[in-house]
């Protein structure tokens, strides 16, 4: 419905940019305003205030814009339980999560992907990887068209609890079946190996995404650098800062300290404290 140029469209934009700086006060106020002008909210409005609510305040919060929604004749919709069970994942709280899923069915909404991605990665996150995998079975055996963010959450979730042997094997096993990998994908397996101090391997896995048509990022080159470093190989640290240098590439503080450190053990005193006036 319009009113005066006023619209349901400018509307949601209204509201979701309040949301995204956290000012729902404000994004309540806008719904109060439409409403009075004659702009009516519908599910997109809602869905809106779910995620912020669910994100920023509570759970119970988000629940209780359900129930607004439902007042006013609008329905749930899957990307309404999608947001209230990713509240509940960010939150480690596994029966919530699963009893929102049961009440989607219940409604009669389908569940999509995503929906499935965010259930797996609350069971990973709780430390349950052979349920986390199942719901990955469950994907990859439906008709739902399979997503990138699927298979990295998988790896990811595989790597984090310290199945990084598994994540490996599906990782290849992923390529072998036409699966491109994107950047996050080799970042997610380049962590994964330095936290399990397998630095051949990650400077392998460096290596092959140099030769793909991705770019390394600096993500990318800082966690290669800080596992050289702890692993004691600080001339190849070194290397891979010369490296990421030449590429424009800035580090942290934390990668600053680590490297003067590094720079001062291979007794490079000058390139240490021209590292530190660069810093300042």
């Amino acid at each position: 419905m319009m009113f005066r140029g006023l619209s349901t469209k400018l509307l949601n934009i209204c509201i979701a940019s309040f949301c995204k700086v956290r000012l729902l006060e404000k994004a309540e106020a806008i719904i109060i305003d439409g409403v009075r002008l004659g702009v009516i909210p519908d599910v997109v409005t809602y869905n809106t205030l779910v995620s912020a609510y669910s994100r920023y305040v509570s759970l119970d919060a988000a629940y209780s814009v359900v129930h607004r929604m439902k007042e006013v004749g609008i329905s749930p919709d899957v990307i309404t339980y999608n947001s209230l069970i990713a509240g509940s994942t960010r939150d480690c709280l596994l029966s919530q999560s699963l009893d929102l899923f049961e009440e989607m069915l219940q409604a009669g909404i389908h569940p999509d992907v995503w929906s499935y991605n965010i259930l797996m990665n609350c069971f990973f996150k709780l430390g349950k990887p052979d349920e986390a995998n199942r719901v990955f079975q469950d994907i990859l055996l439906s008709s739902l068209a399979s997503h990138p963010a699927t298979f990295n959450i998988m790896i990811n979730g595989l790597c984090k609890n310290e199945y990084i042997d598994n994540a490996l094997m599906l990782f290849r096993n992923l390529q072998r079946h036409g699966f491109v990998p994107q950047l996050v994908t080799y970042n997610i397996l380049i962590n994964g190996l330095c936290k399990a101090r397998r630095l051949r391997q990650a400077r392998t896995m460096l290596r092959e995404l140099g030769e793909s048509d991705l770019e390394p990022n600096a993500i990318t080159y800082t966690t290669v650098m800080k596992c050289c470093f702890r692993s004691k190989q600080y001339d190849k640290g070194l290397d891979i800062m010369s490296e990421m240098k030449s590429k424009g590439y800035t580090f942290d503080s934390f990668a600053y300290c680590t490297i003067v450190a590094a720079l001062v053990k291979t007794g490079r005193i000058e390139e240490a404290n021209a590292c530190m006036e660069q810093r300042r």
